[in-house]
This record gives C-alpha cells, sequence and structure tokens, in this order.
C-alpha cells in the first residue's frame, strides 16, 4: 500500500501532520485505505455481464452445432470473467456510485471512531482518508469542528486533494489540504482550538 506514496513524501506529510497538531490543537487523522470494502457482489456482477457479452461474441462468429453448447459457453465464460473481476481494475468497473458512497461513508465513521475520537480525551478531532479502489476521499470532522466549518469548506479540502492525486502527487495532495485545514481552523477559532499540547494519536500515516 506504502508503493502509492514515495518514502520522502510520507515522510514530508507526517512532519506537516505534527506541525498542524502543534499549531491548531487538533488531532488530525490520516487514513489510506485499500478499499472500503471487499464489494463480493461486484466480481459476480462483472463475471454475469462480460460471460454474457462474450458469449454473444463467440455465437456471432463461430456455430454452436448442439443446444447445450450455448449454455456451457455462458456458464464457463460467466465462471473465468467472476475470477478476473476479482482483480481491482475489473471490480472497479462492476461498482456504482451508490454502493461506493454507502460503503466509503460507512469505512470512514468506523474509522473516525476506532483509531480517532475514542482514542482522544479532549475530542477535537478531524479526519482525512483516501480509499483507493474506489478513488474516493473523505473528510471528516467532530462536533467541536462542525460549528465553525461547513461541508462545502471540506469539500474545498476534497478538491485540492483530487488535483493533486490526478497529477499522481498524493503527497503534495495531503500537505496542502493540511494546510488548508489548519488555516480554516485558525481563522474560524480565532487560534488555537484546543489546549491539548501533547498529541494522543500517532503522528503517522494510516496504511490499512
Amino acid at each position: 500500500m506504502k508503493k502509492i506514496l514515495l518514502q520522502d513524501d510520507v515522510q514530508h506529510v507526517e512532519s506537516r501532520l505534527k506541525q498542524f497538531e502543534a499549531t491548531t490543537g487538533c488531532e488530525l487523522l490520516l487514513v489510506v485505505a485499500d478499499s472500503s470494502d471487499p464489494y463480493p457482489a461486484a466480481s459476480w456482477r462483472f463475471g454475469v455481464i462480460a460471460g454474457f457479452m462474450l458469449s454473444l461474441c463467440f455465437s456471432y462468429y463461430f456455430e454452436f452445432h448442439h443446444s447445450y453448447f450455448w449454455p456451457l459457453t455462458i456458464l464457463l465464460l460467466t465462471l473465468l470473467m467472476t475470477w478476473v473481476g476479482h482483480f481491482p481494475w475489473a471490480k472497479r468497473l462492476a461498482l456504482s456510485d451508490w454502493e461506493i458512497d454507502r460503503e466509503c461513508g460507512e469505512k470512514s465513521l468506523e474509522y473516525f471512531h476506532t483509531l480517532g475520537t475514542s482514542q482522544v480525551s479532549h475530542k477535537v478531532t478531524a479526519m482525512i482518508m483516501v480509499s483507493v479502489l474506489e478513488k474516493r476521499i473523505m473528510v471528516l470532522v467532530d462536533e467541536k469542528l462542525k460549528t465553525h466549518i461547513t461541508q462545502e469548506e471540506l469539500n474545498e479540502l476534497v478538491s485540492i486533494m483530487k488535483k493533486h492525486f490526478k497529477d499522481g502527487n498524493m503527497g503534495l495532495g495531503f500537505i496542502q489540504s493540511i494546510q488548508s485545514l489548519e488555516e480554516k481552523i485558525l481563522k474560524d477559532f480565532g487560534g488555537r482550538v484546543s489546549d491539548a499540547k501533547p498529541s494522543e494519536l500517532k503522528d503517522q500515516i494510516h496504511f490499512l
């Protein structure tokens, strides 16, 4: 998983993370996940659709002399394409937007609680999560930060990261989004949002 970020990028991002927490008094959780769900149905979905389409192509170029050849061909190709559907690129093709939004939303809330808010005493926490398979970016903040930071402002952070991710520079995307979030917190709260100084979370990117 770390191959999507160069080691130097990881060090720069984690250094910027420490600076953010020292400046704002807010804990920031950074998560890079392979995927938000195994999506077993997506592999079967890809297998059925691709298997049927390939069967139609075969029937156009080849003549089935026995009636049972046609369903047998569909079955074999469906099984083959279901196996192919376990590869990330194929699985991604079979995913729907509502399915991705649901699973990424649920997984981000899970990580935010288990790795973030439940681990700190002052409860001032934010999280930036990247789900690689779905190419989704989730930004969550706790109730105290929500009093001043709107969803539109959080969406701006997502836009910043998407721009750099498309250019293949995930490290810079993290750094600039952290900087933007820091500026928003310091401006909206008039300084540090919490008096807590020592970081209670590990100042590192969580690769899951």
